[in-house]
């Protein structure tokens, strides 16, 4: 058989400078502000949707202005 080889990621001394540096972390991890991140991110990605949703309507909503105006033809 014949595995594929992967390469290191990280030299040894880099990952165990990160485990050091994780393991001691002052503040543990938190399951409440992890979802409070990810809930705000959420949230802001919504929004952006929705002002763009907005942004697409009223320039539909422009356009179909101008063309009355100019054209005289009803939509």
């Amino acid at each position: 058989m014949n595995y594929a080889h992967t390469p290191n990621l990280m030299s040894d001394a880099l990952e165990r400078a990160y485990a050091h540096t994780f393991l001691n972390e002052t503040q543990p991890l938190s399951l409440k502000k992890g979802l409070r991140t990810v809930g705000r991110a959420l949230s802001r990605g919504a929004k952006a949707v929705g002002r763009g949703i907005v942004a697409v309507i009223n320039a539909q909503a422009e356009a179909r202005a101008r063309n009355m105006l100019y054209n005289r033809t009803p939509w």
